[in-house]
């Protein structure tokens, strides 16, 4: 009856063990595949970063291209307006008034292009930025995930103890 129960409680611990064994490799697993997830978020959110620090330029240029408009307008209103307020006599449409009124609204229809363009890159750049948000916390959680599955319950595992019988 002894050799019974010994035989038993052997092939229960034997059980117990390969369990532990199919676990043990079943966790390192997927400790593998969050580190290669994390890796890949962290690849993805260097690029994002890139992508924003691209479109901060491009936001910096297109203002400055903006405000680089806005000094040539004004002195062709500033001429029309001039040419405009002349006695009735010395009005006249020549091709200067008509050169001044294509070169307004030639520069109106370049300065709206590009404040187009403007809020545009500023509409991709909250999305990246929203992006770059979305990735760091993807990111934390799978550093939370390591965490908890190598350190909390790797110390928990490294302690079961099965006794041979």
């Amino acid at each position: 009856m002894c050799s019974i129960v010994d035989g038993i409680l052997q092939a229960v611990a034997n059980d117990l063990e390969k369990q532990k064994s199919c676990v043990d490799i079943a966790v390192k697993r997927r400790v593998a595949e969050t580190r290669d997830s994390k890796a890949k978020l962290e690849e993805h959110l260097a690029q994002v970063l890139a992508e924003v620090k691209d479109m901060e330029v491009n936001i910096d240029k297109l203002e400055s291209a903006i405000a680089e408009k806005e000094q040539p307008l004004k002195v062709a209103e500033t001429r029309l307006k001039v040419r405009g307020a002349r006695p009735n006599v010395e009005q006249c449409r020549d091709p200067a008034q008509f050169r001044l009124v294509e070169e307004v609204g030639g520069i109106q229809a370049s300065v709206e292009a590009l404040s187009q363009r403007l809020a545009a890159s500023r509409d991709s750049l909250k999305g990246l930025l929203r992006r770059q948000l979305d990735l760091e916390e993807e990111i934390q959680i799978k550093a939370n995930t390591l965490y908890i599955d190598e350190v909390q319950c790797g110390g928990l595992r490294g302690s079961i103890q099965i006794h041979s019988f």
